[in-house]
């Protein structure tokens, strides 16, 4: 008589969880690294945006006393350059890309870089965030 050997259920399965733990432990990695590194860049574009509208706001303050006193108001662009300046360079994370006075209104560029935590181990060390916000000048009492 003749005995047959039944294989094992487990036979050949060896190391298959294992295999797939590493893969969904991978795949959670990577979206835990979205979202936490997401709301970090979410954040920063925040503060980049008030930043740009803060910025405008004072270089929109730079009223040109001789044209307000002559009845046609216009901003002295000199001023309203430096303005924006002076405030952005108290805040050195958001870096300006661009001022623009046009007649009675400002508009403020900037950028600002933001490093990955998270996504950092896919290759993506940062990414730059840019915002631009515009204020104009109230000539009324």
């Amino acid at each position: 008589m003749t005995t047959r050997r039944t294989p094992h259920p487990t036979q050949g399965d060896a190391g298959t969880i294992s295999l797939t733990l590493a893969v969904l432990f991978a795949g959670a990695l990577i979206l835990a690294g979205l979202i936490f590194d997401a709301g970090h860049v979410l954040d920063t574009a925040g503060r980049a945006s008030d930043l740009a509208a803060a910025a405008a706001r004072a270089g929109a303050q730079a009223l040109d006393e001789t044209s307000l006193r002559a009845g046609t108001p216009a901003l002295d662009r000199t001023r309203a350059d430096a303005n924006v300046h002076a405030y952005l360079a108290r805040h050195p994370e958001a870096q300006p890309v661009a001022v623009i006075v046009d007649g009675l209104t400002v508009t403020v560029t900037v950028t600002e870089r933001v490093d990955f935590q998270l996504l950092a181990l896919t290759g993506h060390s940062h990414t730059t965030v840019v915002e631009t916000r515009t204020a104009t000048a109230a000539t009324d009492p």
